[in-house]
This record gives structure tokens, sequence and C-alpha cells, in this order.
């Protein structure tokens, strides 16, 4: 059984892999998130969940039928 994915960024940044792809269930999805000059992680999103914040690396495993995966961006204090 496969997974689609759908990974985006937010405003201020770059996220990679980007965009949508299949992979099978129960794989592991790394993620690397790139903020601009200025800027910083501010929280990644599972499925419209807040999992994660300040990271730039994350992994997830594909468990569903769909992940949709987004990382936000905040500007650095």
């Amino acid at each position: 059984m496969t997974c689609q994915v759908r990974i985006h960024a937010g405003d201020n940044g770059s996220v990679s892999p980007q965009g949508e792809f299949e992979v099978e269930q129960s794989s592991h999805v790394y993620i690397l998130a790139e903020p601009e000059p200025g800027y910083q992680v501010e929280m990644w999103y599972i499925n419209g969940n807040q999992l994660y914040g300040g990271t730039k690396q994350f992994r997830v495993t594909a468990i569903n039928n769909e992940l949709e995966i987004r990382v936000t961006f905040s500007r650095t204090q």
C-alpha cells in the first residue's frame, strides 16, 4: 500500500523535498527546512496538527493513505 505525501513551506523559507509524491506505507520521510536569512523554523504541521517547533530537520512515518506536511517560518528574535 502507498501513502500520498504533500510537503510545502510557508513564506520566508523552503523545504526539501517539496511537492507531491508517493511512498510505501510505514516508510520514513526525511525533510529539511531552510529558512531565509533573518528567519527561523517556527512550526511543523502534520495533517493540520501542530507537532514540533524550531528544528530544521524532521522525520515522519507514512502510516496513513495521505500525509500533509507543512513548515512555517518566523523572524529571528
